[in-house]
């Protein structure tokens, strides 16, 4: 859920309260402190059977445990590393809830727009957070406005492979913004629902639009053994590649895919398809039609 007024959390400098776990650095600084205090007992720290340096090795080991611990704690008060449970905690704080079946990323990245349910959903961000927070099952809107009070959602959901939403999502999401006649039965619905969507507002909720693409490569892998680990490899680089792009308004570049496809024992690339980049509007997604199976390997694999 792409949003260029959130903070990219994964970009974030780690923070100094963060400990060091090198093993080797702990148990170097208590014998050192150690041979400091008492330096007699230098030479018997050089001797691994010695019960001392035995002694040291689990002071080093359970001190590192205990930075491991209180590394744990810091990043489950942080809401760039918080998860499960501790992800629910640091939600309370913005007072937001995790919707069934929602996962960490997703649920941080909402509970980034929180501010935003301060508002009728009148803005584009708001129109977002009410949206995402409507259902676990919409993966990405797009929120556009072709004229004054019209606004326009478009709806990708995790629910199909290609990202088309089921019509139960788009009718729940047009309960939701009170499109419904049945949305609300009550004075007290009928306000609630203005607390969503101001009244004013004429909202249009439609399905994304799919832009097929299919992919057509030759990969030569590069003499010697090994050629089964690279073969995995390169499929995985690629199927990370899809996850990554089956967003709305990501284009497809050949440049991109050159370099997916590429991987340490890839000796050469052919790629016939796509002949160009393909260009996906901002209210689209793209999707490949045959995945990889669109891939031949070709040198003995």
């Amino acid at each position: 859920m792409p949003s260029s007024q959130l903070i990219d959390l994964s970009k974030l400098t780690p923070p100094e309260l963060l400990e060091n776990l090198e093993y080797e650095q702990i148990l170097e600084q208590l014998k050192s402190k150690l041979s400091e205090l008492v330096p007699d007992v230098s030479k018997t720290l050089e001797l691994e059977s010695e019960p001392l340096t035995q002694l040291l090795n689990t002071f080093a080991y359970h001190s590192m445990l205990l930075k491991g611990r209180i590394n744990d704690t810091v990043k489950g008060n942080l809401l760039a590393t918080a998860t499960n449970s501790d992800l629910d905690h640091i939600a309370t704080r913005y007072g937001v809830s995790r919707l069934p079946e929602e996962s960490d990323e997703r649920f941080r990245h909402r509970i980034q727009q929180a501010f935003h349910s301060l508002n009728t959903a009148g803005t584009a961000e708001s129109y977002r957070y009410h949206t995402f927070s409507a259902d676990s099952r919409v993966k990405d809107v797009h929120v556009t406005s072709p004229s004054p009070c019209h606004v326009v959602l478009t709806i990708l959901s995790h629910e199909s492979a290609n990202g088309i939403p089921s019509d139960a999502l788009l009718n729940k999401l047009r309960a939701t913004f009170g499109l419904k006649a049945d949305a609300a039965d009550t004075v007290s619905d009928v306000l609630a629902l203005q607390k969503v969507r101001p009244i004013g507002d004429r909202v249009e909720i439609v399905p994304v639009t799919v832009k097929p693409y299919t992919i057509n490569a030759r990969v030569q892998l590069a003499p010697g053994p090994g050629k089964a680990q690279v073969k995995a490899q390169v499929l995985a680089n690629l199927k990370d590649f899809f996850a990554q792009t089956s967003v709305m308004g990501t284009a497809i570049k050949r440049s991109a895919l050159f370099a997916t496809l590429y991987s340490s024992g890839v000796e050469d690339v052919v790629l016939a398809a796509p002949n160009e980049n393909v260009i996906i509007a901002s209210h689209e997604v793209p999707w490949c039609e045959n995945g990889i199976a669109g891939l031949i390997f070709e040198g003995d694999v």
